[in-house]
């Protein structure tokens, strides 16, 4: 489409031209349709100011919460995912975006969702939508169909896959009472709770959820990672190195990884032999030559070359001074006052980590790169704390799977969200100013309310205008 642009005194204004011919001459003439008021040329959003004026001639439908989902759908609407789940979902995509917005923006339970939604402008923006439990739960069983959510992988993962990939694998405890295959007893961070293990594989580089998957509670992170890696291999994903931490630490993990080329690095188990003789053959390590900034601290690492299981690796012996001296000091304070059982103290491993690498790295980068899996911890955090995962309400496996999906989805969009809010901004506060943003429906528009200067500062931060007036 043409613009042409005119100012008359301070004010600029936008005209669509085009050029027709004319049924009784056949001759070529310019036509020009008045757009409105220039407010952003950019991204070609005008305001015709007599159309809010005859807004008060209109019905007023109703009036809906708007400010928070209006920007999380500026926001995610022009990503790539989101052609994705329209092409794999169809007639459904509205009842699925409807309810990933409820949790991202809500969190509530899905019985909830049919009120929530009607009193916010997600009912706009997703009309077709039937959020009703009833049909919520029949929508949670088609997610949780197995062709289903390959064929979500499929579309998803060439989005993300650029070759072969760095990825962070962990995995939390779902606690539930829930009557299916994939709930059992485990036994975690010590406590024992009936729970599924959920397991994420992180990409390293973008910071996006990856791949996931589930297994009873009573299944150790140990004996996952294989099974972990062939899925995602089966999904297309071809993993490049991978991030872990102690509990995936065994010699048939540690053999496998290396016939798939797949590079890592660990934390080493304190009770292993290996490390036992790298911390005592490291009597040395305070040596000023081994010492590293790491952020504020300062930190000291040995590079020891080892063989393991028949294969050459590398591990780095890390001491962090100021915790050492906590643990230490903690320790000591543990003791009894007459020093009886100081004997049964061990300070040797006080303060101190062995990193194993199947590649050699540089002793400044190794500490910074072990804990970019902490990325992994933070997914964790955003689906119990912010889409409030937790407690888990379905009474069927199939829903329980279906449920998952959806919380992978609101996981991406959420980590999509974030990124485009900035640091200074959590999503917590930026939808939480502007749920107080209304708008008022009339029977072919929507007029947002006035704009107060923190939700215009937020909005701003995002990049973000509101306009004047839309249509339904």
């Amino acid at each position: 489409m043409a613009v042409r642009y005119k100012t008359f005194g301070k004010q600029e204004y936008a005209y669509r031209i085009w050029n027709e011919k004319t049924p009784a001459t056949q001759k070529w003439v310019q036509r020009s349709q008045y757009l409105g008021v220039v407010i952003d040329k950019e991204r070609g959003i005008y305001e015709k100011r007599h159309e809010v004026k005859q807004l008060s001639l209109k019905h007023e439908r109703c009036i809906l919460d708007y400010g928070d989902s209006y920007l999380l759908h500026e926001i995610t609407a022009p990503l790539p995912i989101c052609d994705a789940l329209k092409m794999v979902f169809g007639g459904f995509f509205d009842v699925l975006m409807a309810l990933v917005f409820h949790r991202i923006i809500s969190g509530q339970a899905m019985r909830y969702a049919e009120n929530w939604y009607e009193g916010n402008y997600v009912s706009v923006l997703f009309p077709s939508a039937d959020v009703s439990s009833r049909n919520i739960s029949k929508f949670m069983s088609y997610l949780g169909d197995e062709k289903m959510q390959r064929s979500f992988f499929k579309a998803y993962i060439p989005l993300v896959q650029k070759g072969r990939k760095g990825v962070v694998i962990d995995s939390t405890g779902l606690p539930n009472e829930i009557n299916m295959s994939v709930t059992d007893w485990g036994h975690h961070n010590g406590g024992i709770e009936f729970e599924t293990r959920l397991i994420l594989a992180i990409d390293r580089e973008c910071g996006l959820p990856l791949y996931f998957r589930y297994v009873a509670g009573n299944v150790g992170d140990v004996t996952t990672l294989a099974n972990t890696i062939a899925e995602m291999k089966k999904n297309g994903i071809t993993v490049s190195s991978a991030l872990i931490d102690a509990g995936y630490f065994s010699e048939s993990n540690l053999t496998m990884l290396f016939a798939e080329g797949v590079s890592f690095l660990i934390r080493m188990p304190s009770n292993r032999v290996a490390y036992q003789n790298i911390v005592s053959g490291s009597s040395d390590i305070e040596n000023p030559k081994y010492a590293v900034k790491y952020d504020r601290r300062g930190l000291f690492v040995k590079e020891v070359e080892i063989e393991l299981y028949g294969h050459q690796a590398f591990a780095y012996l890390v001491l962090d001074p100021e915790r050492r001296g906590r643990e230490i000091s903690k320790a000591i304070s543990q003791m009894q006052d007459d020093g009886s059982d100081i004997d049964k103290t061990d300070f040797v491993d006080r303060g101190k980590m062995v990193l194993l690498s199947s590649e050699r790295l540089d002793t400044c980068n190794v500490v910074p790169f072990y804990y970019t899996r902490q990325i992994a911890e933070r997914m964790f955090g955003i689906a119990k704390d912010d889409l409030n995962i937790l407690p888990l309400r379905t009474h069927s496996e199939p829903n329980f799977k279906g449920f998952m999906l959806l919380v992978f989805i609101s996981l991406i969009i959420s980590c999509e969200f974030k990124a485009r809010l900035g640091k200074k901004i959590s999503v917590e506060q930026a939808l939480s100013t502007l749920r107080t943003l209304k708008c008022k429906v009339f029977d072919d528009t929507v007029l947002p309310c006035e704009v107060t200067k923190k939700q215009r500062l937020i909005l701003e931060s995002a990049n973000v205008l509101v306009p004047k007036i839309s249509g339904v």
